[in-house]
């Protein structure tokens, strides 16, 4: 639900910028008032999702060549917190052909990258924690520990589809918005363009 609640704004916010930029000039090409209209949302943001993670840490420092922790240096904790993933297209990208004979516009977008991906601050919770007395757990445990999560359930995401499921969004917003200015679309991807973004917000800062 909350995804098509996204997809219906995002049209609605398109639908009335190409209908004002359309109406300002009533000379432009049908071309340059879908382009105007859709790169005024630049990142299309076309998938946003919640989600809720766990982190079991433990740690201890050994004793050199023997796997046993040295006594009162064991650490560990549990550690729940909330997220949000965003995806998108970047649509500053887009390529927009003339309307041709069969009232047909071609237009080439980018595939869609990861967008966000961030951990709600507020949402931490802490179980089962335990200090040893020469090895305290420090804040930097935890954020480090968070910091890995958030690679990781990006990586998992991505398995599981999201970018397919956005590409698939983004062309529906694509269609809402050429079918309101009276044309058909032919949308493809141009993978040239495309830089994933690898590392972008998933070492997000946290409080020190």
């Amino acid at each position: 639900m909350v995804i098509i609640a996204l997809i219906i704004s995002i049209i609605l916010n398109v639908f009335l910028i190409f209908r004002k930029n359309f109406k300002t000039d009533r000379n432009r090409s049908i071309r340059t008032a879908i382009l105007s209209g859709i790169q005024n949302v630049s990142e299309l943001a076309t998938v946003r999702e919640r989600f809720q993670s766990v982190i079991s840490f433990s740690d201890g420092i050994k004793i050199p060549w023997l796997d046993y922790n040295i006594p009162g240096t064991k650490k560990r904790f549990m550690l729940r917190y909330y997220g949000t993933i965003i995806c998108g297209c970047d649509l500053s990208k887009a390529q927009i052909s003339e309307r041709d004979e069969n009232n047909t516009v071609k237009i080439s977008i980018p595939r869609s990258e990861i967008l966000d991906v961030y951990a709600d601050m507020n949402s931490f919770e802490i179980y089962d924690q335990s200090s040893g007395i020469f090895n305290a757990i420090k804040l930097e445990d935890q954020n480090r520990e968070v910091i890995s999560d958030l690679a990781t359930v990006k990586e998992n995401a991505i398995s599981k589809g999201i970018l397919t499921q956005s590409d698939n969004n983004a062309i529906k917003i694509l269609n809402s918005v050429t079918s309101a200015a009276g044309v058909l679309a032919e949308i493809s991807f141009n993978e040239k363009n495309n830089i994933h973004l690898e590392n972008k917000n998933a070492t997000q800062e946290l409080p020190e």
